[in-house]
Parts: structure tokens; C-alpha cells; sequence
């Protein structure tokens, strides 16, 4: 009798650990398993940082082996929905692919601007709001963006195409004259500041009716040396990877067909119509050429968001 009982007990002991193991199996698998919202190719290289944590799959829960600071091919990411928001890049070491943090890379970077803004540490000014915020953001139309989730998709870049203006004279153009011109951006931003004037929440008015129902826009004034230049584009692509990361967007230039997320007001005029001016094309192009001996366009600058929304 009491054997009978000893061996019922060890079954249900048995039961009760096997059914505690798949229990804990789902719960563990359920908070290691990354939810993908999105993803996108790329065709970058990057160097590994040190103590990365690789995995074999996107799943997996163990880790794979790769030397510090090895070099890696970079041809996806992905954004996650249930991992903090992690964006993870799939990377290529010796023929086969493995996942990481966007966090653990460093893209290489081909253009000389970039390479400069990387050698700095990818700095940037915070986002600010102008004084006058409040003051003239009544003043502008608000009026939602005409997306299916209300939430924008995707930033337009403008230069202001003024010599020698200022971020406060341009704002203070824009408010007296926007009751005639219907004109106004959400962001300026120069090689020191990025400055807030207008609610991210409600379109602007500074691309045509093709791109202002769908887009956040800023503004960029000019800059007249290579350290404010570059200065002011790392502070542009810093703001333009914060507004994708915070609505969940990828990093990816705009197309003929138009999708894509970070699109030049010339791609608008070329690609989508409904306006006809060209910038920021000259003006980085110019500079560029004047200030480094290199070139710089939209390709480069894409690449350089994604390098400010790896470590977001």
C-alpha cells in the first residue's frame, strides 16, 4: 500500500514538473522572442563593439562567437515591437548571418563628412522649442496627417535658400508672412540648435498638397565653414532618425512610387509634384565641394541617419 502510494506520488510530482516546464518554456520563449514591425535591406559594412552580443537567429536564445571588433557586412534591420524597440541588424561574418543591437555595430562610413561626424562621437544639439512656440503656433493651420494612423510617414529637408540668414529671422519671416504665403515648416535647424516651432502632431505647409499631409518638415539655413556644416547635418539627421525611431519608422530614401521615409524637397517636385523647388541639392553640394573637397546628397545622408538611429 504504501508503495502504491510512494509511486502515485512521484507521478503526480512528475506531472506537476513537466507541466511547471512548459509553462516556463512559453513564458521564457514569449519574452526572448523579438515581434517584428518592420524591416528594410541595406548594403553597409560595420565594425562589431566590444562584447557585442550576436545571436543565430532572431529567436535564438543563444549566442554565437565573434571576434571584437570584427568586420561585418550590414544587409537588413529590423524593428521590433516587444524587445524596447530595439532595431537589430542582420550581419554577414564569413559567409553566414547573424542578428545584433543596432546599438552593437559602427557603420563605416565612404562619404568625408560622415566619416568626420563618426569621428566625433555622432554628436548633436537637443531638440528644442522656440520661446515664441506658443506664440505662433496658433497661427499656423492644424490639420492631421492624411495617413491611415494619423501619425506622419516620413521627413522632407529643406534649405532656406538665403544667404547669411539666421533660424530667428527666418522664423520671424515665416510668421508675418504666413497669412499671404500659407508657408511654414515644423523644425529649423542650424549647426548648434534644433529648434521646435511648429506642433509635430498637424502636417505643415512647405512641400505642396502631395507631400504636406504625410511628412514632417524642417528647414535648414545656411552654414559658411566645414565644422559648422557638418555640424548642422548631424544635428539634421539626428532629428530626422528621432522622428522615424519615435513613429516607428525605417531609415530609407524615398522612391518613384513614393514610399520610403527621408525624401529632399527636390525628390517631392520630382517624384510626387504639386511644388517645383529643388533643395537642399545645390546648397549641400556647394558647401560640400567648398568645405571638404567631396560631394554629399541624399544617399550619404541617409546613411548617416542610420548610423544616429543605431544608438536610439
Amino acid at each position: 500500500m504504501a508503495k502504491r502510494k510512494k509511486k502515485q506520488n512521484l507521478i503526480y510530482l512528475s506531472l506537476i514538473i513537466i507541466v511547471a516546464a512548459i509553462i516556463g518554456g512559453s513564458w521564457f520563449y514569449s519574452h526572448h522572442t523579438r515581434e517584428v514591425s518592420n524591416s528594410y535591406a541595406v548594403s553597409e559594412t560595420a565594425t562589431l563593439s566590444s562584447g557585442a552580443r550576436v545571436y543565430n537567429s532572431l529567436s535564438a536564445i543563444q549566442r554565437a562567437n565573434l571576434p571584437d571588433q570584427a568586420l561585418v557586412k550590414v544587409n537588413r534591420y529590423y524593428l521590433t515591437s516587444n524587445d524596447n524597440d530595439d532595431t537589430y541588424a542582420r550581419i554577414n561574418y564569413n559567409g553566414k548571418n547573424y542578428f545584433i543591437r543596432a546599438t552593437d555595430i559602427e557603420l563605416k562610413m565612404n562619404n568625408e563628412i560622415n566619416c568626420y561626424l563618426t569621428q566625433s562621437g555622432l554628436p548633436h544639439a537637443k531638440i528644442t522649442k522656440a520661446k515664441i512656440t506658443k506664440q505662433i503656433s496658433s497661427i499656423f493651420e492644424q490639420r492631421g496627417y492624411s495617413t491611415s494612423s494619423g501619425n506622419p510617414r516620413g521627413v522632407v529637408i529643406h534649405d532656406t535658400g538665403n544667404e547669411n540668414s539666421t533660424i530667428s529671422s527666418e522664423v520671424s519671416y515665416m510668421k508675418q508672412n504666413y497669412s499671404s504665403t500659407r508657408v511654414f515648416v515644423h523644425t529649423f535647424i542650424d549647426n548648434q540648435q534644433i529648434i521646435n516651432i511648429a506642433d509635430t502632431k498637424y502636417m505643415a505647409e512647405g512641400a505642396g498638397p502631395y507631400a504636406n499631409p504625410y511628412f514632417i518638415q524642417f528647414e535648414m539655413p545656411h552654414e559658411y565653414t566645414a565644422a559648422s556644416f557638418a555640424n548642422q547635418l548631424g544635428n539634421a539627421a539626428y532629428y530626422t532618425a528621432y522622428i522615424l525611431k519615435q513613429n516607428n519608422l525605417p531609415v530609407t530614401k524615398g522612391t518613384k512610387d513614393g514610399g520610403g521615409t527621408v525624401w529632399t524637397h527636390a525628390m517631392i517636385s520630382s517624384y510626387l509634384g504639386g511644388t517645383d523647388h529643388e533643395d537642399p541639392i545645390s546648397y549641400w553640394s556647394t558647401s560640400a565641394r567648398k568645405l571638404f573637397g567631396t560631394t554629399y546628397n541624399i544617399n550619404n545622408f541617409v546613411e548617416l541617419v542610420q548610423a544616429y538611429y543605431n544608438q536610439m
